[in-house]
């Protein structure tokens, strides 16, 4: 189960005494609380008030609270605020040596803990068994984590290879040396020969006389062969793409960019 709903199956919930704290302990006069589990209520266990930014007081304040055999709750304040108020961290601290059940109890009421604080002024949350997990340190780099983008799943790879694959084949056939004299020239990633109507038509794209190549597979024959050479307008690419057929496409898109002419060789393989 997961600990939003054990958090309801506990049972536990704060006691007079944090209620009254937490109603109080929001105009930033405090800089952090720590709250327990005690005789399954959620108690007041000490606070500290601010003795410089948020990034200053961290590491004095929050990491000689962290018990190495017990769990606890911290909420911390940053600077900052939105429209409910102070912005907080929520800090649940769970290390390695403290008892099964403990765990099991803190993770259940966090969700809880969360509630009865207000969830609109927690801006973050961290999890930590070790103090390297919560020090300022490891907050940063749990900031950084969440900002990179996630990584690609096994099919996202294989796509992207795919495509680096494509790009590096087409590359090659506009670039390569196209020696007029041979029928049979083949290019890395390119297994079929290519027709003499395909190497004048790369040789012209290369040299600019066109701006658009569409090219497609004999697979009987095993050749490649020209579709169509011309000069075309970006507006009209999406229309030269068969709706039947796979197609492989070389595109030069001459731009600005700052004052700068630009002509990008854009590849496309089209499949319906």
């Amino acid at each position: 189960q997961n600990p939003a709903g054990m958090s309801h199956q506990t049972g536990i919930t704060a006691n007079r005494e944090l209620r009254s704290f937490l109603a109080r302990a929001k105009d930033g006069s405090i800089r952090l609380m720590k709250i327990s589990i005690e005789k399954e209520e959620l108690i007041y266990s000490t606070s500290k008030t601010p003795k410089g930014s948020w990034e200053e007081d961290y590491d004095n304040t929050v990491l000689p609270l962290l018990d190495d055999k017990l769990p606890c709750y911290i909420i911390y304040r940053f600077d900052s605020k939105n429209s409910a108020g102070y912005e907080w961290l929520f800090i649940a601290w769970s290390p390695d040596f403290s008892p099964v059940r403990q765990k099991m109890l803190y993770a259940a009421t966090r969700a809880t803990m969360k509630t009865e604080f207000g969830g609109g002024q927690i801006k973050d949350e961290i999890f930590g068994s070790t103090q390297s997990d919560v020090s300022l340190s490891g907050y940063h780099k749990h900031v950084q984590a969440a900002l990179a983008p996630a990584p690609l799943t096994m099919a996202e790879e294989e796509l992207k290879l795919i495509r680096q694959n494509e790009l590096e084949s087409s590359m090659a056939m506009v670039n390569a040396h196209i020696n007029t004299d041979s029928r049979s020239l083949t290019m890395q990633g390119v297994a079929f020969p290519m027709t003499s109507d395909v190497e004048t038509a790369l040789v012209s794209f290369r040299n600019g006389s066109v701006n658009y190549v569409q090219l497609s597979l004999d697979l009987v024959k095993e050749v490649v062969n020209l579709a169509t050479a011309s000069n075309i307008r970006v507006s009209h690419l999406i229309s030269q793409v068969p709706s039947e057929n796979a197609r492989y496409h070389l595109f030069r898109f001459s731009h600005t960019h700052e004052g700068d002419s630009i002509h990008s060789t854009v590849f496309i393989y089209s499949m319906p």
